[in-house]
């Protein structure tokens, strides 16, 4: 059994840094977060948009030459449009390192774990997608009641440079935004983690 200040560390609201990734920015921020949960703010239809502090963004390779700006941005508060994040990336907080570990955790012990991949240009995201019950693909992919769904494992390509590769534990993936989702059979798991070149 928690005691109380462990049960209140893993439902109060903390300030995660998170990356956001669009069609032309890396944005990074601090987010408030409860319980490591980034698919749960994103969710949330009470707003369309999601609210960062500390906040620092800059253009993506081909986007930067297109628009003659190549420069980060520091801005104190920003706002992002839900519908512009193709995905996104919860950093490790001390503070909230019990509520990761059960929230990753709770993914893992799923009862279906498949591979997913999705082409939300300019990235093609994969990993690991975890259902609550066992499916046949098809029936999965209709019945997925989220439009931000949680993977794990995760590897994202730049597609035009695809020596840019993010690699993460975990990543919220926007399947509306996505041109094309799919799932098949297992896939073996990188233990990498961040972005590198390859």
């Amino acid at each position: 059994m928690l005691g109380p200040s462990r049960r209140e560390g893993l439902s109060a609201k903390t300030s995660v840094r998170v990356e956001f990734y669009t069609r032309n920015y890396h944005v990074s921020g601090d987010v408030e977060i409860s319980r490591w949960r980034l698919a749960d703010v994103l969710n949330d239809r009470s707003s369309p948009f999601v609210v960062m502090e500390n906040a620092v963004r800059e253009p993506l390779p081909g986007f930067a030459e297109a628009g003659g700006t190549d420069l980060a941005r520091a801005t104190q508060v920003l706002q992002i449009g839900k519908a512009s994040v193709l995905f996104a990336l919860p950093h490790e907080a001390p503070e909230q390192d019990a509520a990761r570990k059960a929230y990753l955790s709770a993914l893992h012990s799923e009862r279906a774990l498949i591979s997913a991949v999705a082409i939300v240009p300019p990235f093609e995201v994969r990993g690991t997608a975890h259902l609550r019950r066992p499916y046949r693909l098809r029936q999965a992919l209709e019945e997925l009641p989220a439009e931000f769904i949680p993977l794990t494992q995760v590897e994202a390509i730049y597609l035009l440079d695809p020596r840019l590769r993010v690699v993460a534990e975990l990543a919220v993936t926007n399947r509306s935004a996505a041109e094309l989702f799919g799932l098949s059979g297992e896939t073996a798991l990188s233990s990498q983690r961040g972005f590198s070149p390859s």
